[in-house]
């Protein structure tokens, strides 16, 4: 609470001079916001009704004792918090410290001493407002700290980021017979050429994200986007025996979203299977990415496919020639120099 008018204290006695006593000396000391309560049953009724900043508990009630009441709300997570002065007689002193055991935070005596009211209530709150402020500092940091890990699954592969997030870091590691999907848009620099940045950028943003969904779909993970070209692997954050197949469905789908669209794109497809080493690059800007000859064979294939043309490699081939349909479309040769056969599908 940042002042006393917006401070909201529940007096709990039994006796109603007790009460007014109480309610009388918390207004004059400034406090404007209080609640009475006759009974324990009834205070706890108000505790579930409305918020409260302090809880001033008579000890001895008859329906209910006071200590009976500290334990109901100091056991309960919605309320354990509040702060509780127990109001006890002057030879209750054994009970008031199991009180204090039991969650209270102070006790006043009776008759009623006005100077420590005053000091005690007010040291109370005071301990409450710091408490709220350090809850509210700490619900922020969480929910910078959530922020900032859903930005990190956006932009990494979701068991990098875990791995990154819980460590501080990526063991690089090579991966094995994992299948790596090359893909670009045919057309796309005319049309950045054509049109308004704005445009552009949208329209990329919605084509990248309708193929994340198929990536997702066939259980590949999207490593990076290179302008208007985009990188996925199969097998890379968990076993995939046929990640082939599913770079050759995620294909299909792929290039029928990027016909569909408005205006309509081509496609540019490369397939490989092979292995490749992963890990991120950099410490100012961290990017995740993958490396090796098979990745630079992928890239190669990607490059010499026609508008629209899906096409594997004979690796690639290899692992789903009992599976998916395609024809031979000849030997080709790398920019390595090495002269590879490649197989079409999806014609």
């Amino acid at each position: 609470m940042t002042n006393k008018e917006q401070a909201k204290i529940l007096v709990v006695d039994d006796i109603e001079a007790n009460r007014f006593t109480l309610e009388r000396r918390l207004k004059r000391d400034g406090y404007a916001n209080v609640s009475l309560a006759d009974c324990g049953k009834a205070a706890l009724s108000s505790v579930e009704s409305a918020e409260f900043d302090l809880v001033l508990l008579d000890l001895m009630m008859p329906d209910m004792s006071g200590l009976e009441v500290l334990k109901i709300l100091k056991s309960d997570p919605r309320y354990r918090k509040i702060p509780v002065v127990m109001v006890t007689a002057s030879d209750e002193v054994e009970t008031a410290a199991e009180c204090i055991l039991s969650g209270a935070d102070d006790f006043i005596t009776k008759p009623f001493n006005a100077t420590l009211l005053k000091a005690r209530v007010g040291a109370c709150l005071e301990k409450k407002r710091l408490q709220d402020s350090e809850d509210l500092y700490l619900s922020r940091v969480e929910s910078d700290k959530q922020r900032s890990q859903e930005v990190l699954k956006t932009v990494l592969p979701n068991d990098v980021a875990v791995e990154l997030q819980s460590t501080g870091r990526v063991h690089s590691r090579r991966y094995d017979d994992v299948a790596i999907l090359i893909c670009d848009l045919v057309g796309f620099t005319a049309f950045c050429e054509q049109n308004d940045p704005e445009i552009v950028v949208k329209t990329l943003q919605t084509l990248v994200e309708a193929f994340e969904q198929v990536f997702a779909k066939f259980g590949l993970d999207k490593v990076k986007t290179v302008g208007d070209a985009i990188v996925a692997v199969g097998g890379l954050a968990r076993p995939a025996p046929e990640a082939v197949k599913s770079c050759v469905s995620a294909s299909l789908m792929l290039r029928d979203i990027a016909n569909a669209f408005e205006p309509s794109f081509g496609l540019h497809v490369g397939i490989h299977s092979g292995s490749l080493v992963a890990g991120t690059v950099g410490k100012s800007t961290i990017q995740f990415d993958i490396l090796g000859k098979d990745v630079n064979i992928a890239f190669n294939i990607c490059d010499l496919s026609e508008s629209d043309q899906i096409l594997l490699s004979s690796d690639a081939w290899m692992h789903v020639r009992n599976e998916v349909v395609a024809k031979s479309a000849g030997l080709a040769r790398l920019k390595s120099g090495q002269d590879i056969e490649l197989f079409e599908c999806g014609v």
